[in-house]
C-alpha cells in the first residue's frame, strides 16, 4: 500500500468521500493548491489493513486516500505519531458513506487548512486477494517458455470483496528490479515465451475489482525455472563394442524426453573423441545411434563424449567423458581355422582357394594385401610356397594319389607374413586306376536260394594310388515269379564289403533264386571312388511247371499239337523252350524209346503226314515238357502226354484216337 495514508479526525457533521478535493482557507474559500487522487471509506476489521501490522483502532471507520508526493514536500503535516505525512481521520460509525459535498476543517494540531471531501462515492471495502500463499502453477516448461496458471478468485475462501473483473500476472527476470505486469482479463493462464534458457523467473498475481481502488495486494512471489538444453539423464550414455587395435564402434540410446532432461527435439548427434591427455578433439556427426571410430592408435586410452543437436542445428554441451582402450594389434588371421577349399583336383595338380580376409569377421588387424600358400607331401619336412595377391592359386607338378598338407598365411601391415594356418589335407587323384573287367557266375543248391561268384580286375594300382577298400552292392530288380518285384517298391540294396583291398573275387550267398539284380562294384582310393555296374540273373534248382491244356487238331492232313505255358504259381523260369517226344505206345511199358525227341520255342508243333518216322495205323504217345535257361536237362515234371493214331486211307488221316494220361 505504498503511497496510501490514514488520517483520523473527529468530524462533527457528515463525512464525504474524496474524489476531487481542494484545500480551503480558514475563511472557507476553496484553494486548489493541493489535490488528492481520491479516497474511500473502510471499516477496519481486527485492525488489518494489509499494511504490515495491525493498527490499534480496530473496528473503526477510516478514510483512506492517496496523496501526491508534493503534498508532503518540506516536511509538512507530520502525524502526532511521529511518521512523516502519516495522519488519520477518525469517523463515527453513523457517518454516511455518500451524500452532498461538504467541507471539514482539520484540527489545528494537524493542519491549518481544510479539505473538501466528496461523500458521494460508496464506502470502502477490502481489495480482493488470494488466500493461498502460492496460487501459481507452472507447466509446459521449455528452455524458452513457461505456462503459468492460477485458480479463479473465490469470495468464499479468499480475502477481500469482489466481483473480479481482471487478473494481472506479473513477471520479473534475472537481474530485473521491477515486475512487469500483463493484464489477462478473466483468463486463468498465460504462456510466457522468449525467456532465457535455464534461468529463474519470479511470478506473482494480482486480482482486480471494479473500483477506483480495486487492485488487491499481489500474491507471494513464486519461482519458475526454464529448462536447459537436451541432455541424457544417464551421465554415461555411451557403450563401446567391436573394440580392436585401430577401431571402436560407439553406440548410444535415442534421446527420450520422457526419461532425459532438457527440451528437444534432438535431430542429430556428434561424437567427440581424443587420446587421453590431448587437447584437440576429433568429431563425427551422424543422425543414427552408432558410429565407427577408425584409424585409432593401438593399445591407447581414448576420451569419448557425445553432443546433441537441436534448435536450428545448435549442439549442446558434451556429456560426461567416458574412457575406452583400444586393444593391442594382433596379426591378421582367418577366424575359420580351415579356410582353404580344393577344386579341379587331378593326378598332378590341385587349385587352392580361400575367402578374402575380412576385418569384420576375421581376427587380428589389417589390412591384408597378399597371401602365401605353404604345401608339402604329408609327413615331409620341407615346405614349398606360392605367393599371390588374389584368393586362389594352382599347385602343379604333384604326385598322383598323394596326400598334401596345405596352409595359408597373411601379409600384415608391416609387410611381414603371419604364422601359417592349421594345415589341411588335399590328395591328388588316381586317374590311371580303373576297373577293367567285371563278371559273375551263379549257382543254386537250395530251392529258392542262389549264390553269385563275382570276379573283377583292376589296372593302374601303384603305391600312391592303391585300393583302400572295396564293396559289392546288390539291388534286387525283379523276382522272375508271378510278376516279380513291383516297380514302386524301394528295395534297399545289399552291400557286401571286401576287406582285402587286393582281393578280386568274392562269393555272395543267400541271394534270391531266379531273380534279376543290379550289381555295382566300388573301389575306394585316397582321392575318390571308382565304380562299375552290371545286371545279373541268378539260377534256380526248382523244376519248371508242366504245360497245360494239351490239345490236337487236324490241319491239311497234318496233326497240330498246342498247349499252354506253365502256370505262374509253378513257374521257375524263365521258360524259353519246350521238349516234346513221340513214342510208340506199349501197354505197361515205362519210358519207351521215342521215335521223335525235339525242342521248340513255340507252344505248338506240327506232325506231318509224310513224316517217315510216323507210321500209319500205329498208336503213339505225344509228351511235352517245359525247359528253362539251364537247358533241356531240367524238364517239367510230371509230364503232359496224349495218345494218338495215324490211320491212312487213300493217303490221308481218317481217324485219330486220343488219350491223355
Amino acid at each position: 500500500m505504498e503511497g496510501y495514508f490514514l488520517i483520523q479526525v473527529l468530524l462533527l457533521s457528515s463525512v464525504c468521500l474524496l474524489t476531487n478535493c481542494c484545500l480551503l482557507s480558514k475563511s472557507g474559500a476553496c484553494a486548489m493548491q493541493n489535490s488528492f487522487y481520491g479516497g474511500r471509506l473502510t471499516l477496519v476489521d481486527e485492525g488489518d489493513l494489509r499494511q504490515g501490522s495491525a493498527p490499534p483502532w480496530a473496528n473503526q471507520r477510516l478514510f483512506v486516500f492517496k496523496m501526491p508526493p508534493s503534498f508532503f514536500k518540506g516536511g509538512h503535516y507530520h502525524s502526532k505519531f511521529g511518521h512523516r505525512g502519516f495522519v488519520r481521520i477518525w469517523m463515527p460509525e453513523e457517518a454516511p458513506c455518500s451524500g452532498d459535498r461538504s467541507q471539514h476543517v482539520f484540527p489545528s494540531e494537524i493542519t491549518e487548512q481544510a479539505f473538501c471531501l466528496d461523500s458521494s462515492l460508496p464506502c470502502y471495502q477490502t481489495p480482493p486477494s488470494y488466500d493461498q500463499s502460492e496460487p501459481l502453477e507452472f507447466s509446459n516448461i521449455t528452455s524458452a517458455g513457461i505456462t503459468v496458471t492460477w485458480p479463479a478468485w473465490d469470495e468464499t475462501v479468499d480475502h477481500g470483496h469482489g466481483p473480479i473483473v481482471e487478473y494481472r500476472i506479473q513477471i520479473k527476470g534475472p537481474g530485473e528490479e521491477k515486475f512487469t505486469e500483463i493484464p489477462k482479463g478473466r483468463q486463468l493462464s498465460h504462456q510466457f515465451t522468449g525467456l532465457r534458457e535455464n534461468a529463474d523467473y519470479k511470478f506473482r498475481i494480482s486480482v482486480i475489482r471494479d473500483h477506483p481502488f480495486g487492485e488487491g495486494t499481489p500474491s507471494n512471489e513464486q519461482t519458475g525455472r526454464t529448462s536447459g538444453a537436451p541432455l541424457y539423464a544417464n551421465p554415461e550414455p555411451l557403450e563401446f563394442k567391436d573394440v580392436t587395435s585401430s577401431g571402436i564402434t560407439v553406440t548410444w540410446p535415442a534421446w527420450d524426453p520422457i526419461f532425459d532432461t532438457g527440451t528437444g527435439p534432438v535431430t542429430g548427434y556428434m561424437i567427440m573423441y581424443r587420446e587421453e591427455g590431448h587437447i584437440t578433439w576429433t568429431s563425427k556427426e551422424t543422425e543414427s545411434l552408432s558410429v565407427q571410430l577408425t584409424d585409432l592408435t593401438e593399445e591407447t586410452a581414448y576420451e569419448v563424449a557425445i553432443k546433441l543437436k537441436y534448435k536450428q542445428g545448435n549442439y549442446t554441451e558434451q556429456s560426461t567423458t567416458q574412457m575406452v582402450h583400444t586393444s593391442l594389434a594382433e596379426p591378421p588371421s582367418f577366424a575359420n581355422p580351415e579356410p582353404l577349399e580344393f577344386r579341379d583336383v587331378t593326378s598332378s595338380s590341385v587349385t587352392v582357394s580361400w575367402p578374402e580376409w575380412d576385418p569384420r569377421a576375421d581376427s587380428g588387424t589389417g589390412p591384408v594385401t597378399r597371401y602365401k600358400i605353404y604345401y608339402r607331401q604329408e609327413g615331409n619336412g620341407e615346405w614349398k610356397t606360392e605367393e599371390t595377391s588374389g584368393t586362389f592359386v594352382s599347385l602343379t607338378e604333384l604326385t598322383d594319389g598323394t596326400a598334401y598338407e596345405v596352409a595359408v598365411s597373411l601379409e600384415d601391415r608391416n609387410g611381414d607374413y603371419t604364422n601359417a594356418s592349421v594345415a589341411q589335407i588335399a590328395t591328388t587323384a588316381c586317374e590311371d586306376l580303373v576297373i577293367t573287367d567285371l563278371n559273375y557266375t551263379s549257382l543254386s543248391k537250395r530251392v529258392g536260394y542262389a549264390r553269385a561268384i563275382v570276379m573283377w580286375s583292376v589296372e593302374g594300382v601303384t603305391d600312391s594310388c592303391r585300393v583302400l577298400s572295396q564293396s559289392l552292392s546288390f539291388r534286387l530288380l525283379d523276382i522272375l515269379e508271378c510278376g516279380g518285384v513291383p516297380p514302386t517298391v524301394d528295395v534297399k540294396p545289399r552291400v557286401v564289403h571286401v576287406e582285402d583291398g587286393e582281393a578280386r573275387k568274392r562269393t555272395v550267398i543267400h541271394l534270391k533264386a531266379n531273380s534279376l539284380y543290379n550289381l555295382t562294384l566300388r573301389l575306394n582310393t585316397q582321392t575318390g571312388t571308382n565304380k562299375r555296374s552290371l545286371s545279373i540273373q541268378t539260377v534256380t534248382t526248382r523244376p519248371t511247371g508242366e504245360p497245360t491244356n494239351l490239345e490236337s487238331e487236324m490241319n491239311n492232313s497234318d496233326m497240330v499239337f498246342r498247349w499252354n505255358k506253365p502256370k505262374c504259381s509253378k513257374r521257375n523260369g524263365p521258360i524259353n523252350s519246350y521238349h516234346y517226344t513221340v513214342a510208340t505206345f506199349m501197354p505197361n511199358a515205362t519210358n519207351p524209346a521215342p521215335v521223335i525227341a525235339e525242342h521248340t520255342e513255340d507252344n505248338k508243333i506240327r506232325l506231318r503226314e509224310d513224316d517217315p518216322r510216323i507210321w500209319p495205323n500205329e498208336q503213339y504217345v505225344f509228351t511235352v515238357r517245359a525247359t528253362t535257361g539251364t537247358g533241356s536237362g531240367v524238364l517239367s515234371s510230371p509230364t503232359t502226354d496224349m495218345q494218338f493214331v495215324f490211320e491212312s486211307q487213300h493217303g490221308a488221316i481218317t481217324d485219330i484216337m486220343v488219350s491223355v494220361t
